[in-house]
């Protein structure tokens, strides 16, 4: 299900919140969003598996990744609360 992020992360600035990855990252998000299964929080798992550097690292992109979680559980919590 989290594959749906692998074009999105493929982008070279992904990680810069500019609005056209903000756009790309809804775009990504909205066909598994609304699965029961979906889960912010593993999204977010995901990417750092996909973005982690050689050598175990401090992976600089735990940032931006936080904020994909933090926009992901708004809009599953959104989605939950006006049922859709």
């Amino acid at each position: 299900m989290y594959e749906a992020f692998d074009k999105f992360l493929a982008v070279e600035t992904w990680y810069t919140a500019h609005p056209l990855d903000e756009k790309r990252f809804f775009k990504a998000l909205q066909p598994v969003v609304r699965s029961a299964e979906f889960s912010p929080e593993a999204m977010g798992d995901y990417m750092r598996q996909k973005t982690q550097p050689p050598n175990n690292q401090e992976n600089p992109y735990d940032d931006a990744i936080g904020h994909y979680v933090s926009a992901a559980w708004a809009v599953k919590e959104y989605l939950e609360a006006t049922g859709e």
